[in-house]
């Protein structure tokens, strides 16, 4: 690995550690007030209005919830998409779900993914909106993910706005990216929305 790498690597664990722990750290009433921010903002998209399908990612570990945002869009007959998690082939797989949480149940990593008997996996190369997690985001549309490489691989491949999810904290002035970091056209955050 070359020494610019390297330290690029070091400087995004590092990142990875700090953002994570402020993450964990939030009050639950603050967490609240500030996902209600994100849910009104992200709605009042005219993208997000227009769009017929959306992929969320399923919330934990204090992340942005998506949890409201999903039972809302089925209730407005988007059709919805969640990810599976491919730990033995490093990738991500894309469920349709039609009903939610009641479908779902909690993966090894403890995330809520379609149990077997409901899935209905999507092999298309486009979804309207992808609704991206992360660790943090810059106002250039790089991605602080937790390592895997999971999303990046998705996105590489999968047409759609991409749009990430955040508490305004997790927005810094630049993260380090490389060649397999793949950027996201919007972040939305309690505060604000950034176009990158």
């Amino acid at each position: 690995m070359k020494r610019s790498s390297l330290v690029r690597l070091k400087i995004k664990n590092s990142l990875r550690i700090k953002l994570k722990k402020k993450r964990l750290a939030l009050k639950l009433l603050i967490l609240k007030r500030k996902n209600r921010a994100i849910t009104k903002k992200l709605f009042s998209l005219e993208e997000f209005q227009k769009a017929k399908s959306i992929l969320f990612y399923v919330s934990f570990n204090n992340e942005v919830s998506t949890f409201k945002m999903i039972a809302k869009a089925l209730r407005q007959k988007k059709l919805v998409y969640v990810p599976i998690t491919d730990i033995k082939n490093k990738r991500l797989t894309i469920s349709r779900i039609r009903v939610f949480p009641g479908n779902l149940a909690r993966s090894s990593y403890g995330i809520l993914e379609p149990k077997l008997k409901y899935r209905e996996l999507f092999y298309g190369k486009k979804i309207d909106i992808i609704i991206v997690p992360g660790l943090g985001f810059d106002i250039l549309g790089n991605r602080l993910g937790y390592g895997g490489g999971f999303y990046d691989r998705l996105l590489k491949k999968m047409g759609g706005l991409k749009i990430g999810l955040a508490f305004d904290f997790q927005v810094l002035r630049c993260i380090p990216a490389d060649n397999n970091d793949q950027k996201l056209d919007l972040i939305i955050t309690d505060k604000r929305k950034i176009r990158a």
